[in-house]
């Protein structure tokens, strides 16, 4: 698991470690509290931006995918969790991936990806996140009381 700094919010707010510090460091990781809130899945977007291209040095394309992809997995926090906020982390367990995941802290059923009506105004989102983290050759599920959710993805072999 990766490191958490009480009371950071932001990446910015994330303590620096001097020389002697480094070789006992994790790797580089983000581990935030959000508002369960819509407007707030904007602000994962951009921190999980600036981490992966700070960190993953993937395509565009590739950024883009996983923006969607946490996307919405916090879109389905924010709509079917009941607490007043989720937890989104990010770190890299070796040099070759890195794992993202979203806490709702509601126990919940196992959901399955759906293939919905055309005309269905929503039910896509675990079927879209399927397909992309499948094209990225990653793969994703939940933890087994359902509070949340994980992705594991590779890091480009030049970023490794």
């Amino acid at each position: 698991m990766p490191p958490r700094h009480a009371g950071s919010t932001s990446l910015l707010d994330a303590p620096t470690c001097t020389a002697t510090e480094a070789s006992t460091v994790v790797a580089p990781a983000f581990d935030i509290a959000i508002r369960s809130d819509p407007s707030s899945v904007q602000v994962v977007r951009r921190i999980t931006n600036a981490w992966i291209q700070c960190h993953c040095r993937m395509t565009d394309d590739q950024v883009d995918t996983v923006l969607i992809v946490v996307s919405e997995l916090c879109a389905n926090a924010v709509q079917h969790g009941r607490h007043d906020s989720i937890d989104v982390r990010a770190w890299k367990p070796v040099r070759s991936e890195f794992r993202l995941e979203v806490h709702d802290k509601s126990p919940s059923p196992i959901p399955n990806p759906q293939h919905v009506d055309a005309d269905s105004e929503s039910g896509r989102g675990l079927y879209l996140v399927d397909l992309l983290v499948a094209e990225l050759g990653g793969k994703w599920g939940f933890s087994e009381d359902g509070t949340h959710v994980w992705c594991l993805l590779t890091v480009p072999e030049e970023a490794a």
